[in-house]
């Protein structure tokens, strides 16, 4: 078992999940998507749900730990954008008694996304690559050039391309830092994954759906090939 692998183990040991909740194949397919900003990877997921009849999981995972908190989905958005501010969460704790630490966050964290896994769905970001890396689920990253990317930033939200690249390269830099401190992966290390798209040459997220789809069916084949043999 890997040293990652060892991490999350014991991270679902201390949010009192089931070892045999990890293995067992949910009902629906699910799959988790990391992706750069500008990369068609929310296109992917809705095209994804919309055929594979499942959810996308994005800031609905912090609606679910801020209901296992009893605390403001707004606060815990701050530690979602950078968790640098997670070293400040104290002055939280202490005038509401709420446990926000990074520890907390993290072992919520992992227990909410395996929660939503149980069902199916498609998880979106916030490190589900690596919570998940131990079950049956399709770890995917979605990439694409930076000017590529740029063009799509600039043509979505009608900014300049000088606008377009800050974007990209904070939310890009905030989503990789998330990863890192919480799980200490980087997004650009391709064994944390099972599938990396690169997106340059496809224009229409549907183009992608059935390589998606196929993939996941290899992951769950080849599971249950290794647990007959």
């Amino acid at each position: 078992m890997s040293t990652v692998q060892s991490a999350i183990q014991a991270l679902l040991a201390s949010a009192s999940i089931p070892a045999h909740e990890i293995d067992k194949r949910p009902p629906k397919p699910v799959i988790a998507i990391s992706r750069d900003h500008g990369a068609l990877g929310r296109q992917i997921a809705n095209a994804l749900a919309q055929r594979l009849d499942v959810p996308v999981y994005d800031r609905e995972i912090l609606d679910k730990i801020a209901e296992r908190l009893n605390t403001d989905p707004q606060t815990l958005k701050m530690l979602d954008e950078c968790v640098a501010r997670a070293r400040d969460m104290w002055m939280v704790r202490l005038f509401t008694g709420v446990d926000l630490s990074e520890d907390a966050y993290r072992n919520h964290l992992v227990n909410v996304i395996f929660s939503l896994a149980r069902n199916g769905g498609i998880i979106l970001g916030r490190g589900a690559n690596v919570v998940l890396s131990t079950s049956c689920a399709l770890r995917v990253r979605v990439i694409a050039s930076p000017e590529v990317c740029t063009r799509r930033v600039v043509a979505r939200y009608n900014v300049s391309e000088s606008e377009a690249r800050e974007q990209i390269e904070a939310i890009n830099h905030n989503r990789g830092r998330f990863v890192w401190e919480m799980f200490h992966r980087r997004n650009s290390d391709s064994t944390t994954f099972d599938l990396v798209i690169n997106t340059d040459r496809f224009e229409a997220a549907d183009d992608l759906v059935d390589m998606v789809q196929s993939a996941y069916n290899g992951i769950v084949s080849a599971r249950e090939s290794a647990s007959v043999g």
